[in-house]
């Protein structure tokens, strides 16, 4: 069954590419609209942007979103990851900016919101995706592996060695229940080396204590330090989830 919202709603957090708090409006939309961006900011007829992964710019540190005429949203995993984890299929979700807004570094404040305004079924049934035999894709050292299964089920692992990190591994059925409870407040995060590379590629200008957690080592620099002691593979399998989503 498609789902959308019922009420529209707002949020203001980072938006570096403006220099300026961004701000997104989610509005409810009919059925068979799917996900989709309205870069307000830009010229109307050049606007829209599909949630799709035939959009996709760049999966490079975060999720971008581009169309025919250039119009890209980037930083799209966290919201998609809300969307999907909670039921959302349709929804029209309106930005004054390039990027998506932070908020805390999770999709808990999205989350909620969308829990707030409220959820309604729709008078159509969805098609979904059906995986019918096994694919695995490898980049380098790491590689993702699809498998037939009556469940949504996600496994992640991930190693970084040297650091409080170390190697995760977590598993989840993905329920609306489980993503709410186990996923959504897991906040992103990024070493301390890596940061003066990031924002030289333009990514993290509005990071901060505040919205993400920083790994020096052996030490977690954020003074309240982590919502979980697996918050980091949590994280990575709402990434993942956020990414996923976009298969329509």
């Amino acid at each position: 069954m498609q789902t959308t919202i019922e009420n529209d709603f707002s949020h203001v957090g980072t938006g570096v590419h403006l220099g300026r708090p961004a701000r997104i409006n989610i509005r409810p939309a009919p059925v068979d609209h799917g996900i989709v961006f309205k870069r307000i900011d830009v010229d109307d007829s050049k606007s829209i942007v599909k949630a799709n992964f035939e959009n996709i710019l760049s999966s490079e540190l975060c999720t971008s979103l581009t169309n025919s005429y250039g119009v890209s949203v980037k930083t799209v995993e966290h919201l998609l990851a809300a969307f999907s984890g909670i039921g959302v299929t349709n929804a029209l979700v309106e930005i004054d900016n390039e990027e998506v807004p932070i908020l805390d570094g999770s999709s808990l404040r999205f989350v909620q919101s969308l829990i707030k305004a409220g959820i309604c079924k729709q008078n159509k049934s969805l098609n979904v995706c059906t995986i019918k035999k096994s694919i695995k894709v490898q980049n380098r050292n790491s590689w993702v592996k699809l498998i037939p299964s009556n469940q949504f089920i996600l496994t992640v692992i991930i190693n970084y060695p040297n650091t409080c990190i170390g190697k995760q591994k977590f598993k989840l059925s993905m329920k609306k229940d489980s993503f709410v409870k186990e996923l959504s407040d897991n906040r992103t995060f990024c070493l301390k080396k890596d940061i003066q590379i990031m924002r030289s590629k333009g990514f993290a200008l509005g990071g901060s204590l505040e919205n993400a957690i920083v790994v020096d080592g052996y030490k977690i620099m954020n003074p309240n330090g982590l919502r979980r002691k697996d918050e980091f593979v949590r994280h990575k399998m709402l990434d993942a989830l956020g990414d996923i989503a976009l298969a329509g």
